[in-house]
């Protein structure tokens, strides 16, 4: 079932070189059925996962290149699963979304549904090399949606975001082999199973060095204060249906790395690095936010917060405890709605009003009734009012920070910093919302949105009172993986050692 989610997509966009530019009829039906295709089965998946298994479910694998032990394996946790549903679900809303581009549709859409599939197969691959190739996979897509379809500087944010990207993918790829080699030296065995190669024992300064290669990697796609540059010139350019996949889904990609990466396969050099990287991660936090207050285009401001948003969830997870990861992959789903809202927002926005800054738009709410209160709460979720999903994530996390062994001997600094961003997100909030919607309107006209746009919105409003309402559903399917994830951490490698040494 998981290869389906994956090769849908794929499939589907590789069939669309041989449609007719013209035929747009075909181009739309196919884009949008292969979406939900992956939807329905990933919603499958998600109520048929057996929530008492902290193991991987649905595992697949088959030989791919026998020679060198490499395979195609896939399989989704509790960790996962809720990644792959959260990229489905934006897979069909930022499809919809792209229906109206004017410019060549078909490679459009084909390249966005090339994206979906490799970001989806970054969150299942247990394959360290099937791992490397979604991730390369994403890249591509990603590096011409901006390139041709992007405005302002787009050349310059491509090539900024490519240069990154492809240093961080490099040091992963020298990361991955070197692991092997280690695990090869300890057993003699070559394999680049994710699962086998938890188990190896690694003396600590090669950990070190090669955590860092993997975390340099995850940091930029995250981004992590301070390697997230690429960011607001990549996220101001790109067209938003695209922009809906990178940041609500793409962006995730990289805090997935380091659960699944960085923790579980270092656990000493995690241990020596946490406090600095809670620090930078909180930094980011206070600093993304501290930009968007300044900014006048609600792109990029939108954009910032992403970076001071996406700062908690790698703090969450170097907190090391239940907590704090759960709140993470919590806010890792709930930023994903919330931010892709907020762009489909800024989106209609700049549609009707033809521009983006707050200098030149005023008192939309009069015109835009409909807009003003899907907007309103989705900003009130994004500053984290309690009662929406956005308050769920980060209340955790702040839990996890402050209870962690690891964090403990800056835990209070950390939480205040942590308490700062959020006032820092009231601030630049109302005063986008404020900016936009209050005050006497420059213009009359406006048109509301329509059903359609309504109807795109919808979803992410009913997600995120659910959520915040009731977070235990999604809170039960993630703790046990959470659980034995920690649990392996502690215990395995102290085990692992032990063996290695009586070879």
């Amino acid at each position: 079932m998981l290869t389906l989610i994956i090769f849908i997509p794929l499939l589907t966009a590789l069939a669309l070189i041989f449609v007719a530019r013209e035929n747009t009829g075909v181009i739309r039906a196919a884009g949008i059925g292969a979406t939900t295709a992956t939807l329905v089965v990933s919603l499958w998946i998600l109520f048929t996962f057996d929530t008492s298994n902290p193991g991987m479910q649905f595992v697949q694998s088959a030989h791919w290149v026998p020679a060198l032990h490499i395979n195609y394996l896939v399989g989704v946790d509790g960790i996962s699963l809720w990644m792959v549903v959260l990229t489905a679900f934006l897979g069909v809303i930022s499809l919809l979304l792209s229906l109206n581009q004017k410019k060549n549709l078909r490679d459009f859409v084909a390249l966005m549904l090339a994206l979906e599939a490799g970001t989806l197969g970054v969150f299942m691959a247990l394959d360290t090399i099937l791992f490397y190739v979604f991730w390369e996979l994403m890249l591509v897509p990603t590096y011409f949606i901006i390139g041709i379809w992007g405005e302002g500087r787009r050349v310059y944010a491509t090539m900024k975001f490519v240069v990154y990207t492809l240093v961080g993918s490099l040091l992963m790829l020298v990361a991955i082999i070197t692991l092997t080699m280690v695990h090869y030296g300890a057993t003699h065995e070559v394999t680049f199973d994710l699962r086998i190669l938890a188990h190896t024992h690694i003396d600590p300064f090669m950990q070190a060095w090669m955590f860092l290669c993997f975390f340099v990697a995850f940091a930029i796609k995250v981004p992590v204060f301070p390697l997230h540059s690429w960011l607001p010139h990549a996220y101001v350019a790109c067209p938003i249906p695209a922009l809906i996949l990178l940041t609500g889904a793409m962006s995730k990609t990289g805090a997935y790395g380091l659960l699944r990466f960085c923790l579980p396969l270092f656990p000493d050099a995690v241990d020596s690095m946490a406090l600095v990287i809670g620090f930078m991660a909180a930094s980011g936090m206070v600093y993304g936010a501290w930009i968007a207050l300044a900014q006048r285009d609600i792109k990029s401001l939108v954009a910032y917060s992403s970076i001071s948003h996406l700062g908690f969830i790698v703090l969450g997870i170097f907190a090391q405890n239940g907590e704090g990861i759960e709140g993470s992959v919590l806010q890792m789903v709930n930023h994903g709605i919330i931010a892709s809202a907020l762009f489909i927002i800024v989106g209609f926005i700049e549609l009707r009003m033809g521009t983006r800054n707050l200098g030149e738009l005023k008192g939309l709410s009069k015109s835009m009734p409909v807009l003003y209160g899907v907007f309103m709460l989705v900003m009130l979720a994004a500053l984290g009012l309690p009662g929406l999903n956005g308050f769920v994530g980060e209340f955790l996390i702040l839990m996890g920070v402050w209870t962690s062994n690891l964090l403990a001997e800056l835990a209070g600094i950390l939480v205040l910093m942590g308490g700062l961003s959020i006032v820092f997100a009231s601030i630049y909030m109302l005063y986008m919302f404020q900016g936009a919607m209050q005050e006497k309107p420059n213009s009359e006209n406006v048109s509301d949105i329509n059903s359609g746009e309504f109807k795109l919105l919808l979803p992410a409003c009913l997600l995120i009172l659910l959520i915040g309402l009731y977070p235990k559903p999604f809170i039960d399917r993630v703790s046990p993986s959470v659980d034995s994830l920690l649990h392996l951490e502690k215990t395995v490698n102290l085990e692992a050692g032990k063996d290695s040494g009586h070879h």
